[in-house]
């Protein structure tokens, strides 16, 4: 009876592969908060092939620092290249600051013995709603910069206030990011719009680059935290690296309030192509 109590505890551990769990495979999908039940799941996609041993989320802290949820081990194991949902009890009803933090503890034993080590997760429900794409590399400019162009959709919580970008490489390095003195807008993302946003580039890359955009809340205020991290390649086949043209055409003209007028007598708001704005006040003869 002795023998089969110590194969059935240690069938667990055998059923998983023992490499190290890279935290950059690991993405939060979604997390319900059932506020009538007290009931809070986090669902969590795993891209590490080897899996991982006793996992549990320790703890999820909001936007403000405030901890919404603790939670203690309760699952012997999960599969690698799968999805798991954490589920735990909450004391009292939750309407959470984003974005999160999820701390996602799990056990080590690809080393000698075993080790606790844990990733820290981050998440937003709008992070769906916001597209990026890669445009060009600025290569006429001290330092140069990439071009992106950010689109955005209905937003389900908050607009991602004071948000700016940063891009690391596969290493987790940063290879560029936004400059306050020379980002476009530092208020944050708006809902329905379609913008640009240039980084600028502090160490050089090889193309074809492989990395991860981050989108930072309150990177221009101070407060940093990362809400959405987006997968950015940029193809050595494609239109990857160009002399940036002056050449732009004129899309139209507004009023300060961003109404399309022809007349000439009051200040005006010239939009281009090329995400330029110029402000002119002509008084027509």
């Amino acid at each position: 009876m002795k023998k089969l109590i110590i194969i059935l505890l240690f069938l667990p551990v055998i059923g998983f592969s023992q490499s190290q769990v890279n935290c950059s495979l690991l993405e939060v999908l979604d997390v319900n908060i059932d506020n009538s039940n007290l009931i809070i799941n986090i669902v969590i996609s795993d891209g590490n092939s080897s899996g991982m041993q006793y996992p549990y989320i320790a703890y999820t802290v909001d936007g403000i620092g405030d901890t919404i949820q603790t939670g203690n081990i309760n699952l012997f194991g999960t599969m690698g290249l799968d999805t798991t949902n954490y589920g735990y009890g909450i004391s009292n009803p939750i309407t959470p600051i984003y974005p999160l933090r999820i701390f996602l503890v799990h056990t080590d034993f690809s080393t000698t013995g075993s080790t606790t080590d844990t990733c820290v997760l981050s998440y937003h429900p709008s992070c769906d709603s916001v597209i990026t794409t890669f445009n060009y590399i600025d290569s006429l400019t001290t330092p140069y910069i990439i071009n992106l162009s950010i689109e955005t959709f209905g937003f389900s919580n908050g607009n991602f206030g004071y948000g700016g970008f940063i891009l690391l490489d596969e290493l987790g390095d940063t290879v560029g990011s936004e400059n306050i003195n020379t980002a476009g807008n530092v208020f944050g993302l708006m809902e329905y719009n379609t913008e640009n946003r240039t980084l600028e580039i502090a160490q050089n890359i090889t193309i074809p680059f492989n990395g991860t955009l981050h989108l930072i809340n309150g990177w221009f205020a101070g407060n940093p935290s990362t809400s959405c991290i987006f997968p950015f390649t940029i193809n050595g086949s494609s239109t990857s690296i160009k002399e940036y043209t002056t050449n732009k055409e004129l899309l139209k003209i507004t009023d300060l309030l961003g109404r399309r007028t022809k007349q000439k007598i009051q200040p005006l708001l010239y939009l281009y192509d090329d995400g330029s704005v110029e402000r002119k006040i002509i008084i027509k003869q």
